[in-house]
């Protein structure tokens, strides 16, 4: 294994922070500060078009679906740029939806969604768990009939995150209510401004806002099906290969870390500093070599995926791993900064805006988005280890 970037990595390295470096202003900071990614029509939707404009959103799609040719290695890069600069980059629509609309959709299903979703004018929200199918998505009762040339959409949806700032739902629905409960299920491309859709919001404890989403008779075209009817298993399950090797980039992990060495060295009110004690200077130590390991796993995950293949327990080790850095990350600055680092976000006085309080918060979040650590772990016994299911 070459664990070095070769001279046209670097260069694209080169390339993207010299972008980051123009486009991002103190205007889009401070907007981020504010709203997060919830406010559009301001900074982030600009610095999106623009992302667009230079066709990075599909940096690693074939040129005939509207991309670049480029490598997952190229989009995994960028997007470990973008994570350690703190703005926005390619999200789920990108990263998990589109590669499996280049795998399994029809034709037409390629050329309606594909070139807007590289232009970053089509913006999808993840719609699979439901009140009563959560990690057992299989028992999920979102049911779409079809009506002629339409289908007819009724259900809802819970922590559907990002469904207020989307254009359309990536739709998991059963179709066949008389099959297999894996079997009947269907994946549908559902427009956000269908009539019959309302959204509500729902707040995490970390203030993220996520939401509940109801489908009252919606109907949407026959042709919004992705791929083949009762298939849908098989496209999201690849989804989510996806979508956890895109939630485990490290480039944030690497940019909490940096900050924190840097307020190590800063004295404490007793006058004390943290870089000085050999304790707390070996704590640093195995956070720094936590993250070169997750950036590592990064680096395999892209190259399984330039090979062709979907990344499976590598990616649910990657992200079980990277998760718990995050949290661990968390801990050891609350520990440093004693009660300062309980300021809350954007408070008087928090130590670096209060990043770590809010980063304590949220780092939860990764631990059961995108499946639970809990779950991942069989997944990793059972594919990767052969052993059986529980309870059998």
């Amino acid at each position: 294994m070459d664990f070095e970037l070769d001279a046209g990595q670097r260069a694209w390295l080169a390339e993207v922070r010299e972008f980051l470096a123009e486009h991002t202003t103190p205007a889009l900071k401070a907007e981020i500060v504010e709203h997060g990614l919830e406010y559009q029509g301001g900074e982030v939707s600009a610095f999106r078009r623009k992302i667009g404009e230079r066709g990075w959103f599909g940096l690693n799609w074939p040129k005939e679906y509207g991309g670049l040719g480029l490598t997952a290695m190229h989009q995994h890069l960028l997007m470990s740029e973008f994570e350690y600069a703190g703005v926005p980059g390619p999200d789920l629509t990108v990263t998990s939806v589109a590669p499996m609309i280049m795998r399994h959709g029809t034709e037409q299903n390629k050329k309606e969604f594909l070139p807007p979703i590289a232009r970053g004018e089509i913006v999808c929200a993840v719609g699979y768990s439901e009140p009563n199918a959560g990690t057992d998505l299989a028992s999920l009762r979102t049911r779409a009939v079809r009506d002629g040339d339409e289908w007819v959409i009724n259900g809802s949806k819970i922590w559907n995150s990002g469904a207020q700032r989307s254009t359309h739902e990536w739709l998991c629905v059963r179709t066949d209510p008389e099959a297999p409960r894996h079997r009947g299920i269907s994946v549908i491309m559902v427009g956000i401004d269908s009539p019959g859709i309302e959204i509500r919001p729902l707040y995490a404890w970390s203030g993220y806002r996520t939401n509940e989403t109801f489908f009252n008779d919606v109907r949407v075209p026959a042709t919004n099906l992705v791929g083949e009817v009762n298939m849908g298993w098989t496209y999201i399950t690849g989804a989510l290969d996806l979508e956890r090797g895109a939630l485990t980039n490290a480039g944030d992990l690497r940019r909490a870390l940096n900050d924190l060495v840097a307020l190590a060295a800063m004295p404490l009110r007793d006058g004390s500093v943290p870089a000085f004690d050999p304790a707390f200077r070996r704590r640093l130590a195995q956070a720094d070599a936590d993250v070169e390991v997750a950036t590592l796993m990064g680096y395999e995950a892209a190259s399984l995926l330039d090979g062709g293949s979907i990344p499976t327990i590598e990616v649910s080790v990657e992200k079980i791993f990277t998760s718990e850095l995050r949290q661990r990350i968390a801990d050891l600055a609350l520990d440093l900064l004693g009660p300062d680092g309980l300021i809350a976000y954007r408070g008087p006085g928090a130590p670096l805006g209060g990043f770590f309080e809010r980063l304590y918060r949220v780092s939860p979040l990764m631990r059961f988005g995108g499946g639970t650590n809990e779950v991942l772990r069989d997944v990793i016994a059972q594919r990767g280890h052969g052993m059986p299911s529980y309870g059998r």
